[in-house]
Order: C-alpha cells, then sequence, then structure tokens
C-alpha cells in the first residue's frame, strides 16, 4: 500500500514538473518580446533625437548663412 502511495506520489511530482516545464518557455519568450520591444523603441528615440539634432544644426546653419548675408550687404 505505501508503495503505490508513494508511486502516485512521484506520478503526481512528474505532471506536476512537466506542467511547469511547459509553463516556463512561454514565460521566457513573452520576457523576451518585451525586452525586444524596449530596444527597439530606445533605437527609435536615440534616431528621432539625432533626426532632431541635425534638423536643428541645419535651422542654426540657415541662421547663421542669414546673418553673415545681411553683414555683407
Amino acid at each position: 500500500m505505501c508503495e503505490d502511495t508513494q508511486k502516485e506520489s512521484r506520478i503526481r511530482a512528474s505532471i506536476v514538473k512537466s506542467l511547469f516545464a511547459t509553463h516556463q518557455p512561454p514565460s521566457d519568450m513573452s520576457e523576451l518580446t518585451q525586452e525586444k520591444s524596449r530596444i527597439h523603441a530606445s533605437f527609435v528615440i536615440t534616431a528621432l533625437a539625432a533626426h532632431q539634432i541635425a534638423s536643428n544644426m541645419n535651422e542654426l546653419t540657415q541662421e547663421r548663412s542669414r546673418i553673415h548675408a545681411s553683414i555683407v550687404k
């Protein structure tokens, strides 16, 4: 009787381990997907910031040219 109970306990433990093992990869995949999204967002923000800086520099260059042109006149 005791052996049957132990065997049943081992089977239940095996089932529980199996369920946790199959549950773990989707959790990891979800975390990886979230991290990928954060990295992508970081790249987009960096690109937008670089574009804004370039735009501001272009405006400053144009303003400098206008000032120079008004001085030369």
